[in-house]
């Protein structure tokens, strides 16, 4: 997992300049939906509420790595490494996605909040979408979605 800057992603060599010039035109007014950056990348925009902690579950995905930031509001992401935890729900290969139980040990957490943004590979489970308390209820944010082969 990498947390960071949002002015550095573009030293990071997973962030092609296709990625680096979507994610800069992004504003508030980006409408929702899938958004094809190349052939093989590609990015989400939604929008929603943050939950409770228990009510966001431990994800992970081994097709594609994830680059998550926030366009606006704040939001919470607890992650920890795969290694040991329990499957809560079975791998969907459609969606490329497997859910894990979480376990009673205390998880990282991390804060997007528009100014940073995270990478989490195949290897790290989070649990994205919490609340952080603050009085901002809506968050919009867009998860760029990167072919694990494509680092091959």
């Amino acid at each position: 997992m990498i947390f960071d800057n949002l002015e550095n992603l573009e030293k990071y060599e997973i962030v092609t300049p296709e990625v680096l010039e979507f994610v800069n035109k992004l504003n508030v007014n980006t409408p929702c939906g899938r958004y094809d950056i190349t052939d093989k990348i590609f990015a989400n925009i939604e929008e929603y509420s943050p939950r409770g902690e228990l009510e966001c579950a431990l994800e992970a995905h081994r097709k594609f790595i994830d680059i998550q930031l926030l366009i606006s509001g704040e939001e919470r992401i607890d992650f920890i490494d795969i290694d040991g935890l329990n499957v809560l729900k079975s791998y969907d290969c459609v969606k490329d996605i497997l859910f894990f139980k979480r376990p009673k040990v205390e998880l990282g957490r991390i804060y997007l909040n528009g100014r940073n943004f995270a990478i989490f590979y195949p290897d790290d489970a989070h649990a994205p979408q919490i609340t952080t308390l603050s009085l901002q209820n809506n968050v919009k944010k867009v998860v760029v979605k990167i072919p694990v082969d494509w680092l091959l």
